[in-house]
């Protein structure tokens, strides 16, 4: 079985207690959408803010950041570490590969991308672009929310032609968080079009698209520029993101948006209930929408040892793996059954509750199959927790 994913690979840094409200940070703040402003919970582009602020880099930066190093520095973007979680997950599966593709760059971010990669059990291919810097994001963590200052660099270097041609070809593929890569985003109705084209099932991670954001702050952000909408077999995607996407003002017109369009979708809502529906198509077993819960099992530990609870950086990421890891397990187990959106769910909370209990979105291995040996209780716990 050979996994595959496309997307942005980054450097991380990871500041906590992070106050929006404090004064100089007031004055960053965005007026009206799309304006290069910070907002909470959100992602605005360095570029931009720098823009907005009228400021030097070193300046803003110092702000951000208060002067303070980075409490982590982690292998970061939507897409590679949801497949280091996958690989992670499935490395004990010999008959599975699970690969990454993207663009880093010739400095010192990329070197520290590298050797966190080379830790991992993911296989990768990353182009090295000259001129350019590696793909980051400053996290800033604070009051229970994170907001994001991405900068894209080298990822802007990432085109369409520039990927494998055994991607197309691999049974399950993800493209996640591709509006952190514009000429992937720009043409993913085509990528989408030519993997269903070859018989593979396709999963589609959102993240916050600042960019049309800003080109068109009134306007639902373009995710499948054809209308392509059914060559998605699951949509994973926050609830800011549905409404955005969709252009709908409630999350309800959201889920409503998207039924019969995609073949499935999960819409998350950080510590909330997430959504999920599947259609009866030829990927997924029918399951009309319904509202199911995070993890119990974490919240209860974390309200027992409230000293464990770390960052959330990363926690959409690693629920993404953990639907990948869902969907390659019950192919395994049976290649012709429809899958069950539900077991999606409960592998994806499990892995994003993970998250809660280390700093990053990248979880470094002590030995083989650890990850998978700490989170598979907290899966049986989940099905538990539903009845299921």
């Amino acid at each position: 079985m050979r996994i595959a994913g496309i997307g942005c690979c980054l450097l991380d840094s990871v500041y906590n207690g992070f106050d929006i409200k404090s004064e100089k940070v007031q004055k960053l703040l965005s007026r009206k959408n799309g304006d290069g402003g910070l907002q909470e919970g959100k992602l605005v582009f360095f570029e931009d803010l720098l823009k907005f602020s009228g400021l030097d880099y070193d300046t803003l930066n110092q702000i951000l950041t208060n002067g303070r190093d980075p409490v982590t520095m982690n292998l970061g973007g939507p897409s590679v570490v949801a497949m280091v979680q996958t690989a992670q997950m499935l490395e004990m599966m010999d008959d599975v590969s699970v690969t990454f593709q993207g663009v880093i760059a010739k400095d010192r971010s990329g070197v520290k991308i590298l050797d966190i990669l080379s830790k991992t059990p993911l296989k990768y291919d990353l182009k090295l672009a000259d001129g350019e810097h590696s793909p980051g994001t400053i996290v800033l963590a604070g009051n229970g929310e994170r907001t994001f200052v991405n900068r894209i660099g080298a990822a802007i270097k990432m085109t369409p032609e520039l990927i494998d041609e055994n991607f197309f070809k691999s049974d399950i593929v993800l493209c996640g968080g591709t509006a952190l890569v514009p000429n992937i985003h720009d043409n993913l109705s085509s990528i989408l079009s030519k993997v269903k084209a070859n018989g593979g099932i396709t999963v589609v991670g959102t993240v916050f698209d600042f960019r049309n954001e800003k080109k068109n702050p009134d306007k639902p952000w373009p995710l499948v520029q054809n209308g392509n909408w059914e060559d998605i077999d699951v949509l994973v995607v926050d609830a800011e993101e549905a409404i955005r996407i969709s252009g709908k003002e409630s999350l309800e017109e959201a889920a409503e948006f998207f039924e019969n369009r995609v073949q499935s979708f999960i819409i998350t809502q950080g510590s909330k209930s997430i959504w999920v529906w599947a259609g009866n198509g030829a990927v997924f077993k029918f399951h009309k929408l319904e509202k199911l819960p995070v993890s119990a099992y974490i919240d209860e530990l974390l309200a027992k040892n409230p000293e464990l609870k770390h960052d959330t950086t990363g926690c959409g990421d690693n629920f993404v793996g953990g639907v990948l890891t869902s969907i390659a397990k019950q192919k395994e187990k049976d290649p012709k059954s429809k899958l069950d959106i539900v077991d999606l769910c409960a592998w994806g909370a499990a892995s994003g509750g993970f998250t809660l209990l280390y700093d990053g979105g990248t979880y470094l291995e002590k030995e083989k199959g650890e990850k998978a040996k700490k989170i598979q209780p907290i899966v049986e716990a989940y099905f538990k927790q539903i009845n299921c």
